[in-house]
């Protein structure tokens, strides 16, 4: 999870293509990581479980919105692509109150 909030905290700040490009690389492998463990909140939980599903969609949610911020550095949209990084920061902290 720290991967994430570096990652995010790089493209937040960073004014440089390829800078961004690695952190989001990174941030999208924290993420699949990420999604196939358990959360101490969900401990217990049955893999097919709402709850479950519920976590591995809001990775899903994540995971997407990462592939358009890094199309978006690919394109050269640096700008659009710190507007969706806020997008995913949004995400990650209605997550955090469901999951944590």
């Amino acid at each position: 999870m720290l991967s994430l909030s570096s990652g995010l905290s790089t493209v937040l700040s960073s004014n440089q293509p390829s800078e961004m490009q690695q952190a989001l690389t990174q941030m999208r492998a924290a993420a699949k990581d990420a999604k196939t463990a358990t959360p101490p909140s969900l401990a217990g939980s049955a893999a097919q479980s709402p709850a479950m599903q519920g976590w591995r969609n809001a990775f899903d949610q994540l995971i997407a919105k990462v592939d358009q911020a890094e199309q978006q550095v690919k394109l050269g949209k640096l700008a659009d692509a710190k507007q969706t990084a806020q997008q995913i920061s949004v995400l990650r902290n209605e997550n955090h109150r469901k999951y944590r």
